[in-house]
């Protein structure tokens, strides 16, 4: 019989593995994201003593203006084994994850599919398209000033800029994981204040994973953190429903605050792929 828990000490190796296999990622990379961000380590579905699926629970919460923050975590690295596909494994261990994180007294659980295909598996197991960006190509360059921030640094900045819409908070770990992948964290002095970005190198191409400033500064901000990328690459922006492509769902555990019901959308940003 199947059982969903976190996983015990002699199953770190087969969530190695299984993470393995499915992404590319090393042991190395799993362990600095459960440092960061996850230290009670990866939820499992366990059969016959074989982890057949494993997901990882990092803590966000939901700023909404004009109510209390809402407390929930985003759902990571969702993989079962090839050879155990198709029987429903990584339904049970969503419905599991909910369960603990509602146990915790939180709200939510938020994730950002993998593909755009993917919204609808996730829609059958009761998450919602709930986060909106748009992608673009990179505009042309333009230099200017910019500092390289800490994760400390970024999320206050970041917070600042996005403190009149509905949007997922992250923590300095999360900003702090992006950093030590592929990415930099970037401050921008723009014309009508400051503006920030996270830029990841992948060689040949780069992504804005996130780029945020001032209502008036959305062009000069693409054109500089182009001149950061020093290549072609994808510029990702905060969109709303009717002008952006969906990014993320969110599952609620909760009743919604009053003006997210109204509205049923948010910004998310960094994904930790």
């Amino acid at each position: 019989m199947a059982e969903c828990r976190h996983a015990r000490p002699q199953e770190r190796e087969q969530t190695h593995q299984l993470w393995r296999k499915v992404f590319g990622d090393e042991p190395q990379a799993q362990e600095a994201f459960y440092g960061l961000c996850a230290p009670q380590g990866p939820l499992v579905l366990v059969e016959e003593g074989q982890v057949e699926s494993m997901l990882v629970l990092t803590p966000v919460s939901l700023a909404c203006p004009a109510a209390a923050p809402c407390q929930g975590t985003y759902l990571y690295a969702l993989a079962t084994n090839p050879h155990s596909r198709g029987k429903g494994y990584a339904a049970q261990l969503m419905d599991a994850a909910a369960q603990w994180t509602a146990d915790q007294g939180m709200d939510f659980v938020c994730t950002v599919p993998a593909a755009p295909s993917l919204f609808q598996f996730f829609g059958k197991n009761s998450f919602e398209p709930a986060f909106y960006h748009l992608r673009t190509p990179l505009p042309a360059p333009q230099e200017g000033p910019w500092q390289e921030l800490t994760p400390q640094e970024y999320v206050a900045l970041r917070e600042e800029l996005l403190g009149g819409i509905p949007h997922i908070v992250h923590t300095p770990g999360q900003a702090a994981f992006e950093g030590q992948l592929h990415g930099t964290l970037y401050r921008l002095d723009l014309t009508h204040g400051p503006g920030c970005a996270v830029v990841e190198d992948w060689g040949k191409f780069h992504i804005v994973k996130e780029l945020l400033c001032l209502p008036g500064d959305e062009e000069e901000g693409g054109r500089r953190v182009a001149h950061l990328c020093h290549g072609p690459g994808e510029l990702r922006t905060p969109a709303g429903r009717a002008e952006g492509a969906p990014f993320g769902a969110i599952r609620w555990l909760t009743e919604p605050p009053a003006l997210w019901q109204q509205t049923r959308r948010g910004y998310l940003g960094l994904a930790l792929d």
